[in-house]
C-alpha cells in the first residue's frame, strides 16, 4: 500500500460523511458541543455545522498533507526520530522518509477517520428527542482513541525506529 493512501483514504470518508450529514441534518437546531453526560450544549445551523466540519477537515487534511511532503522531500534537519545518526545515514535517508510518510498517512488518514464519526454523531443527536448522544459508546472510542494513539507512539518509540 502506498504511504500517502491511509490520508486519502480518511479524507474520503470525512468528506463522505459530512456530504451524507447534509443531507439529514435538520435546517436548524444542530447540536454544536456536548457535555460529557452526551447533552447538548450549543446548537447552530446545518450551514454552520457543516462549513466548520468542511474547514476542519481540510485543515486536518492539509496539515497531514504538509507534513507528508515535508517528510518526503524537504530537509529532516528538524526531525525528531529515534537514532537519529543511525537512520540520517545517507544510505538509510531513503527508508527513514519512506517510514516517516507511512506514520504521517497512518496518524493523520486515522484522525480523518475519526472525526468522520462526528458528522454521524451530530445527525444521531438531531433524531434523539430530546437531542443527545448515547455516553457509554462516546466514552468507549474515546478511551480508545487515546490508548490507540498512546500505543502507537510507544510503538514508534521503541520498536519501529530502532536500528536494523
Amino acid at each position: 500500500m502506498r504511504p500517502w493512501f491511509p490520508l486519502l483514504a480518511g479524507s474520503v470518508f470525512y468528506a463522505f460523511a459530512l456530504v451524507w450529514a447534509a443531507g439529514e441534518l435538520p435546517e436548524d437546531g444542530v447540536p454544536l458541543h456536548f457535555d460529557p453526560a452526551g447533552v447538548p450544549t450549543a446548537f447552530g445551523t446545518r450551514a454552520g455545522f457543516l462549513a466548520l466540519g468542511t474547514l476542519f477537515g481540510l485543515l486536518v487534511a492539509g496539515i497531514g498533507a504538509g507534513l507528508y511532503r515535508l517528510v518526503t522531500t524537504g530537509s529532516l534537519a528538524r526531525v525528531s526520530v529515534p537514532h537519529r545518526d543511525y537512520w540520517t545515514a545517507p544510505q538509510r535517508v531513503g527508508r527513514l522518509r519512506h517510514m516517516l510518510a507511512e506514520d504521517m498517512g497512518r496518524t493523520f488518514g486515522g484522525t480523518l477517520l475519526l472525526l468522520a464519526a462526528v458528522p454521524v454523531t451530530a445527525v444521531y443527536a438531531t433524531r434523539s428527542d430530546p437531542p443527545r448522544l448515547p455516553v457509554g459508546p462516546v466514552w468507549v472510542v474515546l478511551v480508545l482513541l487515546v490508548v490507540g494513539i498512546v500505543g502507537y507512539c510507544v510503538y514508534l518509540g521503541r520498536y519501529r525506529y530502532r536500528p536494523a
